[in-house]
C-alpha cells in the first residue's frame, strides 16, 4: 500500500482498528465507494454507525482517503466501511447544488496541478483562486500552463503567471509534443499523489493519459476553443505504471 501513499502515521493509525483492513478510495458514485485494497479492489459503502455520526460532508470518505473496511473483496457483498482515517491533506470546495456546505474533492495529496490553457482558457484570476485553494489543502500547488502550441506570446502569458504564482513552479506543456511531460513525471514518484484540477477541456485527460502511457481517459481529440470532448464528470484515482497516484477531478 506505500506505492498508493500510505506513511507511517497512516499504518499506526490504523492499528486501533483491530479485525479491519486499509483501502484507499479511488472513486465514488454516490453511496458507493470503490476501494484499492493490499489485494484486491471492492466496493464498499460507509456503515450504518459511520452515517449517524457524521455531522456534515467533510466527515465523509472522499476519492484518496484511506479508510478501515471489512474486508478485501465483494465475494460476500459489498464491504463496510468504518472508519476515515486522519488526512495529511485535503482540497475542499462548495458542494455542488449547496450555498453554504463544503465537500471534499480529494484527500491525502502532495501535489496540486492547477492546470490552465495558454489559449482561451487563460484567466489570471481564476488562477489566484486555484492557487489560494491549493495552499489552503495542504498540499504543494504547481501551474501546468497547456497548449502552448496554440499560444502566440508565451513570454508574456509565463510573466503574467510568474507575478501571481510567486515561489511556485511553472510547467509549460503542448497536446501536440512530449515537451514539458518529463519534468512532469518528476512530481510522481512511488508514494506521490498528483491531483489535477482546471476548467473542462484544458487538457487534463491528454496529460494524464501522457503520464500513464495509453489512453485511460478517451479525449477523442482537441478543439482549438479549449472545449475538449472528454469532460470529467467525477473523480477518479489512477495508479501510474512508474510510480505515484494521480487523481482526476471534475472542471
Amino acid at each position: 500500500m506505500k506505492n498508493l501513499g500510505l506513511t507511517e502515521r497512516h499504518i499506526k493509525e490504523s492499528e486501533i482498528y483491530q479485525g479491519l483492513i486499509i483501502g484507499r478510495i479511488s472513486s465514488q458514485s454516490k453511496n458507493l465507494y470503490n476501494v484499492i485494497t493490499e489485494t484486491n479492489e471492492l466496493t464498499a459503502e460507509v456503515s450504518g454507525k459511520f452515517r449517524f455520526s457524521v455531522s456534515n460532508l467533510l466527515e465523509y470518505p472522499a476519492v484518496g482517503d484511506f479508510v478501515m473496511v471489512d474486508r478485501s473483496d465483494n465475494t460476500r457483498g459489498n464491504g463496510i466501511i468504518h472508519h476515515v482515517l486522519t488526512r495529511k491533506s485535503a482540497f475542499q470546495r462548495k458542494a455542488a447544488g449547496s450555498v453554504n456546505e463544503v465537500q471534499i474533492v480529494a484527500a491525502n495529496i502532495d501535489t496540486v496541478f492547477i492546470c490552465m490553457s495558454l489559449n482561451n482558457d487563460f484567466n489570471l484570476r481564476r488562477l489566484e483562486r486555484y492557487l489560494s485553494i491549493a495552499w489552503d489543502s495542504g498540499a504543494t500547488p504547481v501551474v501546468v500552463l497547456t497548449k502552448s502550441d496554440l499560444c502566440e506570446d508565451i513570454a508574456s502569458r509565463l510573466a503574467d503567471v510568474s507575478s501571481i504564482a510567486i515561489g511556485v513552479d511553472v510547467q509549460v506543456t503542448t497536446s501536440r509534443s512530449e515537451d514539458g511531460y518529463q519534468s512532469l513525471k518528476s512530481y510522481l514518484s512511488t508514494g506521490q499523489t498528483v491531483a489535477f484540477i482546471g476548467s473542462s477541456g484544458v487538457g487534463k485527460s491528454t496529460l494524464i493519459n501522457r503520464l500513464f502511457g495509453q489512453n485511460l481517459f478517451d479525449t477523442q481529440g482537441l478543439r482549438n476553443d479549449d472545449k475538449g470532448r472528454h469532460t470529467t464528470t467525477r473523480r477518479e484515482l489512477v495508479v501510474l505504471p512508474d510510480g505515484g497516484v494521480v487523481i482526476d477531478t471534475p472542471g
